[in-house]
């Protein structure tokens, strides 16, 4: 079973207008005052129920141990997952917290901007997990790192500690980068039980203070840290390990929305290295089911079939 420890949320997302507006006081004028041509969507949010939905959509038996509170966010959230088959016996309905949103307005070049309000999530903790889904883990991914006080370092660490002695595959997503962002020295503890530690650019320097990739990546191996994944984008991702380096380029598609794009990799990657593949072709994957989600105008929603995916992949790998 796959078990996913991470925010989950609702997104509401603005968009389908040109550029951000420029802030001018309380008044409504011509530059404060956006028409949007896209409706308003609420999707589903956050990095664990993102990746638990994907890996759900891909045929995964997957677990989300996570929290909403007692309100009609909190059931819509429920709702979405519950529909997919996401198994919810690590996830907490708290009734005195609000769940979690994050409102992102997005213009038609992709600038971005949230706003988050952390709700339930700043209170799920180690125990609130049931010893049960821990048990049977065999698959463990940590996301959310920065963002879920109430796990960072010890909550995290014995988490992935407890799977890693049982054999399951370890994985720590050490984004996002915002708040008081994840350092390398609080994730040291953490490293001798991680397969995989993943990361993009931004939070890879933010973590390490290179700006330079090789550099930040060769930071985290020094540490400890047996395989580094850097996500970049349109451009795919690149492997780190002791002695080696491998780039695994992305698929060029349209896209309408970068959200969820690195839990979609997340998932692919370890749906991929669960059913025995090599770790460059389950990057490969990941990058598939990225590339398929940001271009399906839906985000997360519209996350691929197993069958969708490796079709996609074949069609657009064929010479």
């Amino acid at each position: 079973m796959f078990v996913i420890i991470g925010t989950a949320n609702i997104d509401l997302v603005v968009s389908g207008f040109n550029k951000m507006p420029v802030v001018m006081g309380d008044e409504f004028t011509t530059s404060s005052l956006v028409f949007c041509d896209d409706a308003l969507q609420v999707l589903l949010g956050g990095n664990g129920a993102n990746c638990a939905y994907v890996l759900a959509g891909l045929g995964a038996h997957v677990s989300l141990c996570s929290a909403v509170g007692e309100d009609q966010l909190g059931r819509i959230v429920r709702d979405y997952l519950t529909e997919q088959g996401v198994d919810l016996a690590g996830f907490v309905q708290h009734p005195a917290h609000a769940t979690a949103f994050t409102t992102i307005v997005s213009d038609r070049t992709l600038n971005r901007l949230a706003f988050h309000h952390p709700g339930a999530l700043a209170s799920y903790a180690f125990g609130d997990i049931p010893s049960s889904v821990l048990t049977h883990a065999t698959v463990l991914l940590a996301t959310s790192f920065s963002i879920m006080p109430q796990l960072r370092r010890e909550g995290f660490a014995q988490a992935l500690r407890t799977a890693h002695q049982q054999g399951a595959i370890t994985a720590l997503d050490i984004g996002p980068a915002i708040g008081k962002p994840t350092h390398i020295d609080e994730l040291v503890p953490s490293l001798p039980v991680v397969d995989y530690l993943l990361t993009n650019r931004h939070e890879l320097s933010v973590c390490t203070g290179e700006t330079d990739v090789e550099r930040g990546a060769a930071r985290l191996l020094s540490a400890g840290a047996a395989c580094v994944i850097v996500k970049q984008g349109g451009d795919g991702a690149t492997i780190y390990q002791a002695g080696c380096r491998a780039h695994v380029p992305g698929y060029p598609v349209e896209v309408h929305s970068t959200v969820g794009a690195g839990d979609a990799f997340n998932a692919g990657l370890l749906c991929a290295r669960r059913q025995g593949a090599s770790l460059e072709e389950a990057v490969r994957f990941g990058n598939a089911v990225a590339a398929l989600v940001i271009s399906s105008g839906r985000g997360i929603l519209g996350c691929p079939s197993l069958t969708r995916a490796i079709e996609f992949q074949r069609q657009a790998d064929a010479p």
